[in-house]
């Protein structure tokens, strides 16, 4: 291997291209001082990889651009290429011609490129390693060189033996080995104190994740079993209402059959009163046809004898008769003043009967709200048409009372009577019916509006109530999410709180001394600042390990901690007394303030105590913040004073020029990001709260809404239900109506050919009919205000259903009171009768005895004036028999009759007792049914209050084999269980699992790098034994050689080389011991200058020898040597045949070994030309 050839463009002077050919041999580069000739060292070392500006004898990269002349415009890159032969494969690449490139621009910018592929310094680096051609190698020697090996540095001289000895690639990959490590190391410690802060919050998590668990599945269990006992609890309800149906039905049908036998009752009742008093009319005409006979038959007997007596007795006879019809009209006077009282009485009941009706149907009317609005309506229906009925009966019997006083005349005019009295009602029914059925017809109409109307609502409810579910079940889950939210947020922060007040970050040092609680201690840097967002990546750049800078009061506070920290090894920090430490803060004026991306000083960025001014100052006081890398670059360019450039991505330029930037490893947050991150969580956390109570309140919102609609929707139903069987009621109305037009229709025919046919005998009877018409309109009137009283309760009724309802008991007790009510007004309608009847009997008395007097005085007269009757008295004695069985028969009757009136009414009293006792029955099963089923709705409510499920959905959880008292008991212990859990927090488990699978993958990760820290720790121990052996074998050849060529060069003499520690052989420095011909032994120090240029010369003969190098450029070595010297010198070269030399020299002798030679001049001032002179050749130099 060796170099072919070298191109530069505008390199230092070299402004145009120049190429130079290295032959085989000494190449010599000869020129005048300041021609630029050392530009061709430099370039070869800077195409190798120098990267000190110094070194190239340069104050920046770009200086070794061409600046340009008075005449020549500058360049904007500078770019050198050497060409190396690799034909021996010296060089790990598989390519016989390497061209290695580097080029430079003036924006800072470097490339370099193997073979015109771009690639890195590194790749170079390695490329020419252990090949003696590097720039830290013996390839490469000027002044500078042989002054270090020469100077007061032993350990300077080491970089020639490594290269030598081919352990500097084993070195790199030991400080990359040992860069690896170290890095390793703190990811160690990095993953300890996340696997440490893990470990503190897993065990804690684990149980709170177990918690969690176990409260979901005691939760599942409890809702199942409460699911399933209240499934339990609503099929036994509807199993009781059931019941409790059939029984308000049977006892419904009985008390329809009950009131049927009652209306029976009252007929046949009604038909033997008016029997009775027919008997006792023709008792009485009888009895007075036989007091008649009687006195016919004593006139016949004793017309002559006894007439005198007669007449005495007839005067008798008149006084009695006298005196009792003076006592039948006092008692008839007394009798009439009892009937207006009981009259009053009844009055006084019926109004009282009236207001507990009508009490009693509001309440009825309030409470039907639990029961069945048709129950109630038919209630008050059935006691209206009560009330009809008896006013129709009245009319009837008084129809019946005014036919019995027709019959008394005769047959035919009470059957007339009775005719028109039938034809009449028939009318009176027709109107009646008439004027219900259009009611009935209007109801109709008015029940199918409403039908529709309710229909709708029905549907649009049930639209509402389904789209508010499906904003329930959203908000839920919304609200659910966001409760985990808070739980993940609240975790989070409670962890970077812990982190906090544990100092997770900090070094052990900082964590012992905030843990011990020193006195004067007042705080780690980081705590004691507050940066504003978007400042914390270049503040924390800016402080770097100052943020761990513990601030205290005094000197002794700093150094009481500092014997604390030793005497318990606990590490080492920084302490910023506040009475001690001065800051200094770089002064700012306009022109800086007003320089593009300026953001400030460091420390004008940070808030902090005042007290704190001078500690800042001291850490950031000459800290300049730049918003960009570019900004920062010009602002450090244009401003001196020793500031420090920091941008707000991190990138900082030094004072001396330095940049460091790139990006960080770890991406986790900075302790400076740490307390943003607990502010910006809290707010997070804030606005999550909030939003979770907005959501809950929503929800709760929803819920009265979805209630509500709901109750509506029931409602609705219901009314529409009961629309329904009201719409059905009045179209059956309509249809009796229907027929019992039709069955009047055809009755008026049939009674009208009948009347036709006695129209002769109607006509004699007419002004009885106008009588009778006359007391049949005032019950028609009485009739039609009861119409209308049960329109007005219709009415009424209407409103009724809008109040409250009330209790069971109360309805009991208003029902006790009608009951009693009805039964005071039916004993006062009893007294009533029986006095009516004995008002009746007693002018009946009194018309007989009046009668009887009036008779008895006209047969007195007649007996004073008339003579002796030829009537047979046997005739007379006949009639008189016949006459006392009539009587008899008529009493025998009436004695029968009487006994099954006595009957009957104790039959209706009793139909009338069981009447009443069913009804409370019935009603206290419907209140029953009515409570039955509000519990079905708190049950069901319940489903979808605690459980959120429907009782449609609630059906799927039913269990086949369900023990309802073990279930409870159960649920019980269960809800004890849970309750005993506490607080739970559900996003614990996915928490849990989080934080797990990360300890996992950490724990996986500290053994990996275990791992990897043995393995590096291996690797290094194999390359310290590698270098060992190698710089051993390397020294041991190069000692043996340099004491041949020290002896070869001086004529003589000796010299020795020496490790200053033998037991360190790889770090310790290279004396050289010399003793030219006649001196003694000594170190090199003690040579002259000449004397040292000369060991240092044979030193690196003793290398080459050791390792020859294909290539060696020497700049100037032999300038301090005397001729003889500089022979000595020149001549040793032609030993190394293997190796290409090039000389930078004045020495003439020197030139004189050359094989070719290059001059350098500068025709033109600053920029250099080279001419080439191969041996034979004659350049003037001149």
């Amino acid at each position: 291997m060796y170099f072919k050839r070298i191109d530069m463009h505008g390199f230092k002077s070299f402004a145009e291209p120049v190429s130079i050919e290295f032959n085989h041999g000494i190449t010599c580069i000869v020129g005048p001082n300041g021609s630029g000739k050392s530009n061709i060292s430099d370039a070869l070392r800077w195409v190798l990889g120098e990267q000190s500006p110094k070194t190239l004898r340069g104050g920046k990269m770009e200086d070794v651009i061409f600046a340009g002349t008075a005449n020549r415009k500058s360049r904007g890159m500078a770019e050198v290429v050497l060409v190396i032969d690799n034909s021996t494969g010296i060089l790990p690449i598989d390519y016989s011609e390497v061209a290695i490139t580097r080029r430079v621009f003036r924006s800072g910018e470097s490339e370099y490129y193997i073979n015109n592929n771009q690639c890195r310094l590194k790749d170079i680096r390695e490329l020419i390693m252990d090949t003696g051609i590097g720039v830290d190698g013996y390839s490469l020697i000027g002044q500078g060189k042989i002054a270090d090996i020469v100077s007061n540095k032993p350990e300077s001289r080491r970089e020639i033996f490594e290269e030598a000895a081919g352990i500097v690639k084993y070195r790199s990959k030991k400080a990359e080995a040992e860069r690896k490590l170290e890095a390793t190391n703190a990811n160690l410690d990095r993953v300890n104190d996340i696997v440490g802060e893990i470990e503190g919050r897993i065990g804690g998590l684990k149980e709170d994740s177990e918690k969690a668990k176990e409260y979901l599945t005691l939760r599942d269990q409890y809702k199942e079993l409460e699911i399933n006992i209240t499934l339990k609890n609503i099929e036994n309800l509807e199993l009781k209402n059931e019941y409790l149906k059939d029984d308000i039905s049977e006892l419904a049908a009985g008390i329809d059959d009950l009131k049927e036998q009652r209306v029976l009752l009252d007929k046949e009742l009604a038909e033997s009163r008016i029997r009775s008093e027919a008997l006792e009319s023709l008792n009485n005409e009888a009895r007075d046809k036989l007091v008649k006979n009687i006195e016919e038959i004593n006139l016949l007997v004793n017309e002559g004898k006894l007439k005198e007596e007669k007449l005495a007795s007839m005067e008798k006879e008149e006084a009695r008769l006298n005196s009792e019809l003076a006592n039948l009209e006092q008692k008839l006077e007394k009798e009439q003043q009892n009937a207006q009282e009981l009259i009053t009485t009844k009055n006084d009941i019926d109004r009282r009967m009236t207001a507990l009706q009508d009490q009693l149907k509001e309440k009825i009317d309030s409470y039907s709200k639990l029961i069945s609005e048709q129950t109630a309506v038919s209630a008050e229906i059935d006691n209206d048409k009560n009330s009809l009925f008896k006013l129709h009966s009245d009319v009837s019997a008084k129809k019946s009372e005014i036919n019995s006083l027709e019959n008394l005349k005769s047959t035919l005019d009470r059957r007339k009577e009775l005719l028109l009295s039938e034809k009449d009602s028939a009318e009176n029914q027709n109107e009646d019916i008439l004027a219900v059925q259009k009611e009935a017809l209007q109801e109709r109409d008015s029940l199918r509006e409403r039908r529709e109307r309710l229909a709708e609502e029905l549907r649009r409810l049930k639209e509402t109530y389904q789209s508010a579910t499906l904003q329930e079940r959203d908000l839920t889950r919304k609200t659910e999410d966001i409760r985990i939210s808070i739980g993940q947020l609240s975790a989070r922060k409670k962890t970077i709180e812990e982190m906090e007040s544990n100092y997770e970050g900090y070094n052990y040092a900082v964590k012992y001394v905030m843990r011990n609680h020193f006195r004067g201690v007042h705080g780690v840097v980081a705590d004691l600042i507050h940066v504003p967002q978007g400042f914390e990546v270049a503040i924390e750049t800016a402080l770097g390990a100052s943020m761990q800078n513990i601030v205290c009061q005094s000197d002794e506070d700093a150094q009481n901690i500092i014997k604390a920290l030793k005497a318990n090894k606990a590490g080492r920090l920084t302490l910023l007394p506040i009475e001690s430490i001065r800051g200094s803060s770089y002064n700012q004026d306009s022109s800086l303030r007003n320089r593009e991306g300026f953001k400030g000083l460091g420390v004008d960025c940070i808030e902090f105590d005042r007290k704190y001014k001078n500690v800042m100052e001291y850490l950031l006081g000459r800290v300049v913040i730049v918003d960009t890398l570019q900004n920062a670059v010009k602002l450090s360019k244009q401003v001196s004073g020793g500031l420090r450039f920091v941008t707000l991505e991190g990138e900082v330029i030094n004072s001396g020029g330095a940049i460091t930037g790139g990006t960080f490893k770890n991406n986790t947050a900075n302790l400076l990001e740490r307390k943003g991150e607990v502010t910006a969580l809290q707010e997070k956390l804030d606005q999550a709260v909030h939003e979770r109570d907005r959501l809950t309140k929503e929800l709760s919102e929803l819920k009265n809404r979805i209630a509500e609609t709901s109750a509506g929707m029931e409602s609705t139903e219901k009314q529409h239900r009961e629309t329904e069987l009201n719409l059905l009621s009045a179209e059956n109305r309509i249809s009796v109506f229907d027929g019992n037009m039709k069955d009047l229709a055809e009755g008026e025919s049939k009674r009208q050919r009948e009347l036709d046919s006695m129209q002769s005998e109607i006509l004699s009877a007419n002004n009885m009919i106008e009588k009778l018409n006359g007391e049949i309109e005032d019950r028609n009137a009485q009739i039609e205000a009861l119409e209308e009283r049960i329109e007005s309760q219709m009415t009424e009724l209407e409103q009724f259903k809008e109040k409250a309802e009330e209790g069971n008991e109360s309805i009991t007790r208003a029902r006790i009171e009608v009951t009693a009510c009805e039964s005071d007004k039916a004993n006062a309608d009893t007294l009533v009768e029986r006095i009516q009847h004995s008002i009746h009997e007693i002018n009946s008395d009194a018309d007989m005895r009046q009668t009887a007097l009036n008779k008895l005085r006209e047969d007195r007269e007649l007996l004073l004036h008339a003579g002796t009757s030829s009537v047979s008295v046997k005739e007379k004695e006949e009639a008189r028999a016949s006459l006392e069985r009539y009587i008899e028969e008529i009493v025998q009757e009436r004695s029968e009759l009487a006994k099954q009136l006595n009957e009957k009414s104790a039959a209706r009293a009793s139909i009338e007792e069981k009447v009443n006792a069913s009804q409370s029955q019935k009603y206290e099963l419907e209140i029953k049914k009515a409570k039955n089923e509000t519990q079905l709705d708190s049950y069901k409510n319940k489903l979808w209050d605690e459980f959120e499920v429907s009782y449609l959905q609630a059906i799927e959880f039913r269990k086949k084999e369900f023990n309802m008292h073990e279930s409870v008991k159960s649920s019980r212990e269960i809800k004890t269980k849970i309750k005993a859990l506490g607080e739970v927090n559900i996003g614990a488990i996915k928490e849990y699992e989080t934080v797990s699978e990360r300890y996992e993958f950490l724990s996986e990760q500290r053994a990996d790098i275990l791992s990897a820290m043995n393995s590096l720790k291996q690797i290094i121990d194999d390359m310290d034994k590698t270098i060992r052996i190698k710089f051993k074998e390397s020294f041991d050849l190069i000692v043996e050689n340099f004491e041949k060529v020290f002896q070869e060069l001086f004529g003589g003499g000796q010299a020795m080389l020496r490790l200053e520690d033998e037991t360190k052989p790889l770090e310790c420095g290279i004396e050289i011991i010399a003793q030219p011909p006649g001196k003694k032994l000594q170190n090199i120090n003690l040579m002259s200058g000449g004397e040292k240029t000369m060991t240092a010369i044979a030193l690196m003969f003793a290398v080459l020898k050791a390792k020859p190098t294909p290539f060696c450029i020497l700049d100037e070595v032999e300038a301090a040597l005397d001729d003889a010297n500089i022979e000595r010198f020149a001549g040793y070269l032609k030993n190394f045949d293997n190796i290409q030399f090039a000389l930078v020299t004045h020495q003439k002798a020197t030139m004189e070994y050359a094989d070719v030679l290059y001059g350098v001049t500068m025709p033109e001032q600053g920029i250099s030309k080279v001419l080439s002179l191969k041996l034979g050749d004659k350049i003037d130099l001149n």
